[in-house]
C-alpha cells in the first residue's frame, strides 16, 4: 500500500515526469539479500533507455556501487560515502572527493581497533574491514574489500569514509569522540530493516543533498525534476532538496513522516513501482 502527499498527487495529475532518480542502495534498490530483484533491474534498465538519469546514492564505497551500476547499465554519476564522493562510472572521474583529516582518521581507526568493532574504512579505493568473523574467504568479500587485523595500519592515505556497525560501536565511538570534531566530521547515525544501528563518518562537508545538487547541475537536470528514494535517516538530506521524495515501505516511521510518498518495500519492488509511477 502506498501513501502520497498533495505534492506527489499533483505531479500525477499534471502528468509531470521526473528526469532523474537518486536511489539509495541498501534497503532501497537492494533486497535483504543485498541483490537487485528482477523487477527492479528491469525498471531501472527501462528508465535508463528512456533517458532518465538513475543516480546511485549510498553510504558504501565507489567500487561496490559501481558494480551495481555496471550490472544495470547506469552511466550517470554515483554518489557514495554519504555524499563525500561523486564519481562517473564511465571513466571513474571524480566530480567531488572530500577526505577525512589524517588526525581524525587515525583516532577513529584506533577506537575501532581497540573495541574490535565490526568496522571498515575506505582509503584510496581499498576498503579495509575488521570483522568478528575470522579469516573470511577473500572470494566472499565485496568489491574492493580486504579483511585486516587493524584499521590503524591503513589510514595513512586519503581516508574517504568509515562505517561502524552495532550498538556497541555506535556508543563507543560517540563516547570517545564527543563533540571534538564538530565542524570537521559528519557523523551520521542510522538504522534500517537491513542493518543494525550504524555510524557513517565522513568529512563534515559531505551531504547527500549537496552531492545530488552537484550531480543535477552536472547532467543539466533541475532539482525540481529530480526524485530521491531511500529508507534511512541519512537519505533525508537528498530527499529534502529533490522535487519529489519517497521513503520505502520498510523505512522507519520517522523517515516516512518527512517525505512526499511512501512506496512499497524493497522486498516488493518499491523502486520499480516508483519508476513507473513517476518517471516512465
Amino acid at each position: 500500500m502506498t501513501v502520497a502527499t498533495g505534492r506527489a498527487n499533483a505531479a500525477r495529475r499534471d502528468g509531470r515526469r521526473v528526469r532523474l532518480i537518486a536511489l539509495d542502495l541498501d534497503g532501497t534498490l537492494l533486497t535483504k539479500r543485498h541483490s537487485v530483484s528482477d523487477g527492479n533491474a528491469a525498471a531501472v534498465r527501462e528508465a535508463v533507455a528512456a533517458g532518465v538519469h538513475i543516480v546511485l546514492a549510498t553510504s558504501r564505497w565507489y567500487l561496490l556501487a559501481k558494480r551495481t551500476a555496471d550490472e544495470l547499465g547506469i552511466t550517470s554519476p554515483i554518489i557514495c560515502h554519504n555524499g563525500a564522493m561523486v564519481r562517473s562510472p564511465v571513466d571513474d572521474a571524480r566530480l567531488l572527493d572530500l577526505e577525512i583529516p589524517t588526525d581524525a582518521a587515525a583516532e577513529i581507526a584506533a577506537i575501532a581497533d581497540a573495541g574490535r568493532y565490526e568496522s571498515m574504512v575506505t582509503v584510496e579505493d581499498v576498503t579495509y574491514l575488521i570483522s568478528k568473523v575470522p579469516n573470511i574467504d577473500p572470494a566472499r568479500l565485496l568489491a574492493g574489500m580486504v579483511q585486516v587485523e587493524r584499521l590503524s595500519d591503513h589510514v595513512h592515505g586519503r581516508a574517504e569514509g568509515f562505517l561502524l556497525f552495532g550498538q556497541d560501536a555506535v556508543d563507543g565511538v560517540r563516547e570517545r569522540l564527543g563533540d571534538r570534531y564538530a565542524g570537521v566530521l559528519n557523523i551520521a547515525f542510522g538504522y534500517s530493516e537491513t542493518f543494525p544501528p550504524y555510524l557513517n563518518i565522513v568529512n563534515a562537508a559531505a551531504d547527500k543533498g549537496r552531492a545530488l545538487a552537484l550531480v543535477c547541475e552536472h547532467v543539466g537536470v533541475p532539482l525540481a525534476d529530480a526524485m530521491a528514494i531511500g529508507d534511512a535517516a541519512p537519505d533525508l538530506e537528498m530527499m529534502r532538496v529533490a522535487g519529489l521524495s519517497m521513503a520505502m515501505g520498510n523505512a522507519p516511521d520517522d523517515v516516512k513522516a518527512q517525505v512526499d510518498v511512501v512506496g512499497p518495500s524493497n522486498e516488493d519492488d518499491g523502486v520499480a513501482w516508483a519508476i513507473r509511477e513517476f518517471a516512465l
